[in-house]
């Protein structure tokens, strides 16, 4: 990242600024229970694993690795559910590299809705704490989110699997998510196939102005006296179209 010298709270500051890729860590089951390992109702009394992937690796060393040089945490995610639960996650890598952060109270959430210098500004003289509330809302959705499709997308595939031919390699997955999207193009879809088109009328008008602002009066067939200077004005119709 960048050093930047500036003044936090009335204290020189060297701040060193870096970024992270959404969220830095996935959730899943143990391999305890896997698909042929347990039924599907069990999913949702199962323990949940956090785990950084190994994408995500090189990104938890780096934030450990700055957090043990640092005297501060100011954290500038998204201000958003979605933000602040980012924020936890970089809080607890942290955390991990140097609990004096913790100890000592030194992480602070920025707050801001643009990056103009006057609202980076704002933002640093105005910090304050991460939302718990909002932490805590985003990981009741996550755990929502993977117990209900784990659970549905194994029911119905091995129910499947078992009644027609051609799904046994392949998966069915369902998602809190995936169902209202899925109405939304099944709709669009219906709607269009079912669409009956219909005549309607409407009216085109269009004047030629010469550059003395009078109308350009074409001859009979149709042509303009003045074509150089004249100009086309087209003109609408507030109603748009007419149907029978």
């Amino acid at each position: 990242g960048q050093m930047v010298p500036t003044n936090v709270r009335n204290e020189p500051h060297t701040m060193i600024t870096t970024s992270v890729r959404g969220h830095l860590a996935s959730q899943d089951f143990g391999p305890a229970f896997g698909w042929s390992r347990c039924h599907p109702m069990a999913l949702f009394d199962a323990p949940i694993n956090t785990e950084y992937s190994q994408d995500m690796q090189p990104l938890e060393r780096m934030l450990r690795d700055l957090s043990r040089r640092a005297s501060a945490l100011i954290l500038w995610l998204d201000c958003d559910r979605e933000g602040e639960a980012i924020s936890d996650e970089v809080r607890k890598v942290c955390i991990k590299g140097n609990p004096r952060l913790q100890s000592q109270n030194r992480i602070f959430r920025a707050k801001f809705s643009t990056v103009l210098p006057g609202e980076i500004q704002r933002a640093l003289r105005s910090l304050g704490r991460i939302n718990e509330h909002f932490v805590q809302a985003v990981l009741a959705r996550s755990e929502h989110d993977l117990r209900v499709g784990a659970a549905f997308t194994r029911f119905q595939t091995l129910r499947l699997q078992k009644k027609f031919d051609g799904f046994d390699s392949g998966v069915i997955s369902y998602g809190p998510c995936q169902f209202p999207t899925l109405g939304f193009v099944v709709e669009r879809w219906a709607r269009i196939e079912t669409f009956v088109p219909e005549d309607f009328w409407t009216i085109e008008m269009s004047i030629r102005l010469n550059g003395d602002g009078s109308v350009d009066n074409p001859d009979q067939n149709g042509n303009s006296n003045n074509n150089q200077q004249s100009r086309p004005i087209k003109l609408t119709w507030k109603r748009g179209r007419l149907y029978d």
